[in-house]
């Protein structure tokens, strides 16, 4: 780059204490320091950590250059790669780290069992193990709602993605999750050979993937026959020079659809049912439109076209609290976003909730109002301003599956059970790797009646 022209930003962390101070702050609350940053700074700004500069966007147009326009420059970040303290250690090569050529065969691969058609088939078994769950739960009992929709999540993914039952596998996969989830923020300060117990969760996290998925694996290669779902797709598959996929690669293949495709959808869920707790107007209109067209009888994926305003709700909800807040990318040479200055090996952090929280693009950010997204109103959407799914190439190739599976979810459930929160309740966020809310989500769950049997 001829000229250097650098996005404002705070002083750099050139110092020990200054870099300590920063990842503390960061660690303590992320999300205020991003918040208090743009106030100061606005959507685009920099700070440089040792010789890195990092960079923080929420402005739609500069996430578009980075997502779209100018994808080939950025690779996923080097933190998410990190096979120590990032999210490699767990997801291996798979298609949530890799880049380059080796990514974009995997996504081939990956993309047929995911194909909009192909999840049409999944659609029942969805609503059968909601079904399960909803015979499961009696009027009024308080249940934890995000272990609740963890749990189903994770019974449908496996089931319709691998074919396989994890149920008596659940609690060890929350709990490897949860140490997952703690790889979030920046790296930790105290090295992973030494013997902490946090350092432990996360071997015993590891052990737990690693038991789970491998044994699927195995239970495949007893009869190594196509069953039409993913695992086959991708162990069947062949190069052109006609290599299969190793067992180490369907592995870090299938432990990240596998736990990138029930812990997003899960925590859609849960932010849906606690802003309709909060939200009895909107609530009422989702219970009208449900009664009017099931009629007490459980969704099908022919109901979904009916029932617009179920989808609304799911799409305003990912508006407030998108599963995947953040975005990391590295520039993989030098470059510019918005005519700023970026050198190779900068970090980029893509903060998909301050987009979704703008004034400018949204008008009254922080109300619920799933009206937002009425077919009438999608002329007035900022399409690069709503990512829940990311953009480009690299766009959510589970985008269809999740949508499909959050409404046919809400449709099941809220046709039989309001959720409510105590009064005075606070939900908090909790922004990790995904967005969930903090010491789970506690609510009271009672059987209603329909709006027509009360009309």
């Amino acid at each position: 780059m001829i000229e250097s022209k650098f996005a404002p930003g705070p002083r750099p962390a050139n110092n020990i204490f200054s870099q300590i101070s920063m990842f503390l702050t960061m660690q303590r609350d992320i999300m205020g320091m991003f918040k208090q940053l743009k106030a100061k700074y606005g959507d685009i700004y920099t700070f440089k950590i040792g010789e890195t500069y990092n960079y923080i966007i929420s402005d739609p147009d500069a996430m578009h250059e980075v997502l779209v326009t100018n994808a080939k420059k950025f690779y996923k970040d080097r933190d998410m790669k990190d096979t120590r303290n990032g999210l490699a250690r767990f997801l291996g090569n798979g298609l949530l780290t890799s880049d380059g050529e080796f990514w974009k065969r995997q996504r081939r691969l990956a993309a047929p069992a995911l194909h909009a058609r192909r999840i049409e088939s999944y659609a029942e078994t969805m609503v059968n193990y909601t079904e399960t769950m909803l015979n499961s739960w009696h009027s009024g009992a308080k249940l934890d709602i995000s272990k609740e929709m963890s749990a189903l999540t994770m019974r449908i993914v496996a089931k319709t993605l691998f074919d396989a039952d994890v149920s008596d596998q659940i609690e060890r996969v929350g709990k490897a999750m949860e140490a997952v989830q703690s790889l979030a923020g920046p790296p930790p300060v105290i090295p992973p050979w030494v013997p902490t117990p946090h350092e432990f969760r996360l071997r015993r996290a590891g052990q737990t993937l690693d038991d789970i998925i491998y044994g699927i694996i195995r239970e495949w290669h007893k009869t190594g026959e196509d069953k039409g779902d993913l695992l086959s797709m991708l162990l069947l598959a062949e190069t052109e020079d006609g290599e299969r996929m190793t067992d180490q690669q369907a592995r870090d293949e299938t432990v990240t659809l596998f736990l990138a495709g029930h812990e997003t959808t899960a925590n859609s869920l849960n932010w849906t049912f606690m802003l309709l707790a909060q939200h009895p107007e909107v609530e009422a209109k989702l219970h009208a439109e449900l009664d009017a067209v099931l009629a007490g009888r459980s969704p099908t994926l022919a109901d979904l076209e009916r029932l617009p305003y179920t989808e609304m709700v799911v799409k305003e909800s990912m508006r407030l609290y998108p599963p995947a807040w953040i975005i990391g990318r590295q520039a993989i040479e030098d470059t510019e976003i918005a005519g700023w200055s970026v050198p190779k090996g900068s970090l980029v952090n893509l903060v998909i909730y301050l987009a979704h929280h703008e004034a400018r693009w949204w008008p009254e950010p922080e109300r619920f109002m799933p009206e937002r997204f009425a077919l009438e109103n999608d002329a007035n959407i900022n399409k690069r301003a709503y990512i829940p799914f990311s953009s480009g190439p690299r766009v959510c190739i589970g985008n269809s599956f999740a949508m499909m599976e959050a409404r046919l979810l809400l449709a099941a459930i809220a046709s039989r059970y309001t959720l409510s929160l105590e009064p005075g309740q606070q939900v908090d966020m909790n922004p990790m790797i995904t967005l969930n809310p903090k010491n789970g989500l506690p609510m009271t769950v009672r059987i209603r009646q329909p709006v027509l049997e009360l009309a």
